[in-house]
């Protein structure tokens, strides 16, 4: 690790670093039109960040994101709110560079895209 690069890990928070999931993530790259917009418009994609999660029809807090080493991959602990229910799960998320993959329960991935900053 470079010298500047140990620096700032040692002097930034934690909190401040950001994790390879965190962004807004797109499963149609045509959505991103619509990031200035999450959680009013739909389609849109969704935004990650260490504390919540936001759709269109639900938001969910983040209260836990454990990492699985050397696997680009997070485990979420979700608390969310959907259409008037609350519930709480586990969200299995994996990244490859600026593609994200999302995992409920035994189903196939969702693959998701990067949208552009």
């Amino acid at each position: 690790m470079t010298r500047l690069a140990l620096a700032a890990a040692l002097l930034l928070p934690s909190a401040a670093i950001a994790e390879g999931w965190h962004g807004i993530w797109s499963a149609d790259p045509a959505w991103c039109a619509n990031a200035a917009q999450i959680g009013s418009v739909t389609p849109a994609p969704i935004a990650l960040n260490a504390q919540e999660m936001l759709g269109y029809e639900n938001s969910c807090d983040i209260t836990e994101a454990q990492e699985l080493p050397g696997l680009n991959a997070w485990v979420l602990t979700l608390s969310c709110q959907s259409e008037g229910d609350t519930y709480d799960e586990k969200q299995l998320v994996m990244t490859d560079g600026d593609v994200l993959w999302m995992w409920w329960g035994i189903d196939d991935p969702v693959r998701f895209a990067r949208c552009p900053a």
